[in-house]
This record gives C-alpha cells, structure tokens and sequence, in this order.
C-alpha cells in the first residue's frame, strides 16, 4: 500500500463522491459511527457536503489525508480511508488543530490505514504549526481505543452527545488531545 497522500484539489477534487460514500458506508455499517448525519441518507447531501470541505481544502483551512488502497475486487486504486485537520483562525489559539472525519471504508479495515492518516495529519500539523490537536469520538466505539494507542489524551466524556444513527438514542461522547511538541520531546 502506498503512503497516505495530502489532498490536492487539483489531483483529487473527482472523489467527492467517493469521501460521501465511504461516510455513508460508515454511518450504515456497524459499529455505526456517529458522523455529522441520520439515516436515512441522502447521496446528494453528502456528496454536496464533501464538496463544501473540499472547498475548504482548497482554500487552505482544512487538510485532508487521504489513503488509497486496491479495490478488493477489480485491483484498481480506490479511496480507502481518510482523516481531515481544521485549522480554525485564531488570534488566541493559531497553534491548535481540530482532527475530524478518522473514516475508513469497512471493506478496507484491519489493515493499519487508520494509524496512517493520522501519522500523516500529524506530520502536516507540524509543518502548519498546529501543536496542539483536539478530537472527539463516540464512548465506546473502535476509535476510543485507536486514539489512545497513538498518543492521544483522554479529557473526559460528555454524556448524550451524540444521536445514534443505529437506533436514535442518545450516545456519550470521549473528548481527547494530544500536543505534539510533548510527544516529540518523548520520541
């Protein structure tokens, strides 16, 4: 599998449809990942909402990770698994980062893709001079065991964060962080 490559709007702006289905595949597949929309699912929505991001990328405040992998049947490349890196603009805080969208295609987990778009978002949030990167993930889930495992800090849980797209009860959320300059120190 080649590396995680940083989104290039000019290379990649043709996946919209595939970033909307692999977060379709996500939200309908269990575990059922909490991820910004309820079922039932309108492709048109989600394919215009990855649009927006990528715009978003393109503008420069967003990054986006993205690892491609052969299709598990036709051997051609496809969108595997991606992760993105808001870089709100701050006068307070120009050092902090906001990981979001950690989504891999169910037919590609189990194969490390995870632990490497986010090695990747960490080394691009060095380079932007994002220290500092927050997350939020569903109690529970896969993801609150991936992110301690990569050096991210749990702060605490919220309970009823989140609606469930499984059964629409209300789930807790784990909220972590990770200052990269601390784990460069440790390295």
């Amino acid at each position: 599998m080649d590396d995680p490559l940083f989104f290039n709007p000019t290379l990649h702006s043709n996946l919209a449809s595939s970033f909307a289905s692999i977060h379709k595949a996500c939200i309908t597949t269990a575990p059922y990942t909490i991820a910004t929309f309820l079922p039932p699912l309108d492709d048109t929505r989600l394919v215009n909402w990855w649009e927006d991001r990528l715009k978003e990328a393109a503008d420069g405040r967003r990054k986006i990770i993205i690892q491609m992998a052969p299709n598990t049947t036709t051997g051609k490349p496809e969108l595997a698994g991606y992760v993105m890196l808001l870089m709100p603009v701050t006068e307070t805080g120009p050092f902090r980062g906001t990981v979001e969208k950690l989504l891999v295609s169910p037919e590609h987990r189990r194969k490390g893709i995870a632990k490497r778009v986010m090695m990747r978002l960490e080394e691009i949030a060095r380079e932007e001079k994002r220290t500092l990167l927050l997350l939020d993930t569903e109690t529970g889930s896969p993801a609150e065991v991936i992110y301690p495992k990569l050096g991210y800090i749990e702060v605490g849980k919220i309970p009823d964060y989140g609606i469930s797209p499984l059964d629409g009860s209300l789930k807790a959320g784990t909220f972590f962080y990770k200052n990269l300059l601390s784990s460069d120190k440790k390295t």
